[in-house]
């Protein structure tokens, strides 16, 4: 598939019976705002981790994700037709080198995003019961419906408040996005005037009004340590390395929408440069207020550390703008989870669809509804994350998820040179510079699978075996869609992408001359 594809014959041949190009870089830039008000959720567990040095391990972690947004947008760029997020352009690439590295990457890619609707209801709801039904008999229901501690502990199926509520608000974000693209755009605009302008506010007014204490930022050393030199030191950062990569690295969801796009060759671009900007504001400013007002010892506190920042956020905002403040913020944090909840199905619906479509995953994801939209493929996100919803979302969901994502992080960022050798001529909106795609890149892959090696059972014991078994999962579900459905074949409407036309050709010519 080396043909040398025009802007204009991209343009031309991509719209039939494809998802519809509805929306510019600025609808994908609102629906993506979901990532910048996920870093609410780890600030307390990453400086309960690395201590003071959790301002360090945040810049650099967005330093790293930032550069690497240019990589997933050259190779968005190469494939207009796509939709579903940086890991399905990588699969392409990866797919030469043996079958099953394709459904790997998706599947890591889509185990990483969906938990997000899960974490995102589950807090959402309890915020909601307690603010808003906190004594009435409905805050009280709780049914157990099994209970599994006795073979994984603290794991057991139940029925709350909190759950019921976080399952409703799944419900009506899968309302809002079945009726099409540019109506999620504009809900998740509203939502993130919203939130996203107090969490800004939150964060820059005690700048501005002299509440930061510098004091809180020392000493600036990794906690329990007594030398940055130390083999514990390495440990610790490396372990928020690890944990920082599901937020800051998260701007490339901006490239799940290529084909709705209007004009995908400046739209890509736009839409995950805008994304990596808002989210390197809030990834690099909030830590920094956070720290600076309230001090080591209340953003460690067990229920910020454990991902509840209500209680935290209600004292900042109260130090900032007053008593009183505590019921808004608590407002602003419950529509700021719909943002996530939001941008988590809209990317991980599409993944599943378009992974359908080129064979990886069931065949029955691959359909739309008549508004153009991955109905399925929502379906699935929203039965699985309802399943996860009602276990309590354990520790390990979330080890699982972070371990998949830099997995397909890794792929992703040597699926760029790959794309440069096997598809030279292939036309690209834009290009990365050279030395990033040669060298940055697999440098990049390297020091991620660091940051799994060293780090990832920092974060959760065992988290390691947890990914690789989440893993594991696409082995059986790939090899019944390839090898039973699809007979060992691949879709007629993913050869070309995938270079086997050419390659066909060729086999029939030898074949002919024979």
């Amino acid at each position: 598939m080396d043909e040398h594809i025009q802007p204009s014959a991209q343009a031309n041949n991509l719209d039939a019976g494809k998802m519809r190009r509805a929306i510019t870089w600025k609808d994908a830039f609102w629906i993506t705002t979901g990532i910048s008000t996920s870093i609410l959720f780890s600030i307390g567990a990453m400086a309960a981790t690395v201590g003071t040095p959790s301002l360090i391990v945040w810049a650099l972690s967005t330093l790293i994700g930032f550069v690497q947004l240019f990589l997933y947008a050259e190779i968005a760029g190469i494939f207009p037709n796509k939709s579903g997020g940086a890991s399905i352009y990588g699969a392409v690439a990866w797919l030469r080198y043996g079958k099953i590295f394709a459904p790997i990457n998706v599947w890591c890619y889509w185990l990483a995003w969906s938990p997000v609707l899960a974490i995102g209801a589950s807090v959402s709801g309890s915020y909601f019961v307690s603010a808003f039904l906190a004594d009435t008999a409905f805050a009280k229901f709780s049914l157990t419906l099994l209970d599994l501690s006795a073979v994984l502990p603290g794991i057991s199926f139940k029925l709350n408040a909190p759950i019921l509520v976080g399952a409703a608000i799944m419900l009506l974000t899968f309302y809002i996005q079945h009726t099409g693209i540019l109506k999620t755009a504009r809900t998740q605009f509203a939502l993130a005037l919203l939130s996203l302008i107090p969490m800004l506010l939150l964060g820059i007014v005690p700048i501005l009004t002299g509440k930061i204490n510098f004091a809180n930022f020392f000493p600036l050393i990794p906690q329990g340590t007594t030398s940055w030199f130390s083999a514990e030191s390495f440990t610790l950062m490396m372990g928020g390395m690890f944990i920082a990569t599901w937020i800051t690295y998260s701007a490339e969801a901006a490239v799940c929408y290529v084909s709705e796009f209007k004009d995908p060759g400046k739209d890509s671009i736009r839409a995950i440069v805008a994304a990596g900007l808002m989210g390197a504001v809030c990834f690099i400013l909030l830590p920094f207020t956070f720290l600076g007002v309230l001090g080591i010892k209340n953003i460690t506190d067990p229920a910020f550390v454990a991902g509840d920042p209500q209680a935290a956020i209600v004292k900042l905002a109260e130090i900032t703008f007053g008593t009183g403040s505590g019921h808004i913020i608590t407002l602003m944090l419950i529509l700021a989870l719909m943002l996530a909840i939001s941008t988590g199905m809209a990317g991980s619906s599409r993944t599943l669809y378009q992974a359908s479509v080129d064979g990886f995953l069931p065949k029955f994801l691959g359909k739309l509804n008549k508004h153009g939209v991955p109905v399925r493929g929502m379906w699935m996100d929203l039965i699985f994350n309802l399943f996860l919803l009602s276990l309590g979302n354990p520790i390990f969901i979330l080890a699982a998820a972070n371990v998949a994502y830099v997995i397909c992080i890794c792929m992703d960022m040597n699926a760029a040179w790959m794309h440069r050798i096997d598809r030279p001529n292939n036309f690209r909106p834009f290009r990365a510079p050279k030395w990033l795609v040669f060298i940055g890149g697999p440098a990049l892959s390297i020091l991620n699978v660091a940051f799994i090696v060293f780090g990832a059972n920092v974060f959760a014991p065992n988290a390691l075996w947890y990914g690789l078994a989440g893993i594991a999962l696409v082995f059986p579900i790939f090899y019944y869609r390839h090898y039973v459905v699809d007979k060992g074949a691949w879709p007629q409407a993913a050869e070309k992408d995938f270079g086997i036309v050419a390659t066909a050709k060729k086999l029939n010519a030898v074949n002919s001359d024979r």
